[in-house]
């Protein structure tokens, strides 16, 4: 059977950066793909759930954000579906589920990394982005991917922490129960979304002890001080690590 990412990542003891982007264009798609690295498809639906790449309407309207132009959907999926490289599918509407799952059917469910933000995991304290109600789904949605695709791997991600959490032991409860939601739903990785630079061993450790990799961007920080294992974020394409390194090989055509 294959192994699912973090299967691998924990196999290997080598942490894994993912290539991050809103822009699913044929050319940065075709660009991950040659150079065997990993790419991220944001899924979405629109008003007749119809699936396109990208946020939803809310998104754009309340961010302020232009559309990126992006690929045809189906055509993107089939174009990755080709390759071998790990793929971010990252559930941006509560209504794209259906499609979440064709997706990881046509792509392979060890090559999934599926994400969505998760209602269980939504605090209220730092408020320094707008709340986009059509992205958050309930954290049961990933339970029942991770059932019904096994070698999928499931990440959660928690919004509005404080931003000082990982630094003072009066929020150790807080850490404790967002533990043991993610374990009760067989969650694989955790998206904090806290600042990178908080980031320890001490925190990574804390997952990991119940098999859980948190992720972190690395864009702004000096990884050298994290020896335990993580699922790195990057925007670069060239800071993203090599498929290879964790087993995927090239399909050939």
């Amino acid at each position: 059977m294959e192994l699912s990412l973090t299967q691998r990542i924990i196999k290997l003891n080598k942490s894994f950066i993912l290539f991050h982007t809103h822009s699913a264009t044929r050319e940065a798609i075709e660009h991950a793909i040659n150079s065997n690295k990993s790419m991220d498809l944001d899924v979405c639906v629109d008003e007749s759930e119809n699936p396109y790449l990208g946020h939803s309407k809310e998104y754009y309207e309340k961010s302020g954000e232009t559309q990126p132009e992006t690929m045809p959907f189906w055509d993107a999926i089939e174009l990755v579906s080709k390759a071998s490289i790990p793929v971010i599918v990252d559930c941006k509407h509560y209504e794209a589920w259906p499609v979440v799952e064709k997706v990881i059917s046509q792509i392979g469910a060890h090559r999934c990394l599926v994400h969505s933000f998760s209602t269980e995991l939504k605090f209220n304290y730092e408020h320094n982005d707008h709340d986009y109600i059509t992205e958050w789904s309930p954290i049961k949605k990933l339970a029942e991917i991770k059932n019904k695709f096994p070698t999928a791997t499931t990440t959660a991600s928690c919004k509005f922490l404080p931003s000082d959490l990982l630094l003072f032991p009066k929020y150790n409860e807080m850490l404790t129960k967002i533990r043991k939601i993610l374990k009760d739903n067989q969650i694989d990785t955790v998206c904090l979304n806290v600042p990178d630079n908080t980031i320890s061993d001490r925190i990574l450790d804390f997952f990991l002890v119940e098999k859980i990799i948190p992720h972190v961007g690395i864009d702004n920080i000096d990884t050298s001080k994290l020896s335990k294992l993580y699922v790195g974020e990057t925007d670069n394409l060239e800071s993203a690590s090599s498929s290879k390194s964790l087993g995927y090989t090239q399909i050939k055509p």
